[in-house]
């Protein structure tokens, strides 16, 4: 028997460590197991070398938290998250860029 009990919010810590924003907590009752935090931490740490972002700063929050509901919406390929990662930050910068 799995338990997931609070993985989550100690798994990924990281993403709310010494920067003074609320603890993640998941977006749908799925539960999150500690092979799929795996996963998302593979991800993660993969987008975070990348863009070359520091793994507590705000960016790489943001982007985790879009993997961790990109994951419960059930995209479990860890290819496909990181390219919908990639999309995702593609799609901010071009948001951010002047007309």
């Amino acid at each position: 028997m799995r338990v997931a009990g609070n993985v989550l919010t100690s798994k990924l810590s990281f993403l709310a460590e010494g920067i003074g924003v609320r603890p993640l907590r998941a977006s749908s009752n799925t539960p999150l197991w500690p092979e799929d935090l795996d996963a998302l931490q593979r991800v993660f740490d993969w987008l975070c070398s990348e863009y070359r972002w520091p793994r507590k700063s705000a960016q790489a929050q943001r982007y985790g938290r879009m993997l961790i509901e990109e994951y419960q919406a059930g995209t479990r390929d860890e290819r496909l998250l990181l390219a919908a990662g990639r999309s995702f930050v593609d799609r901010s910068l071009d948001q951010r860029r002047p007309a």
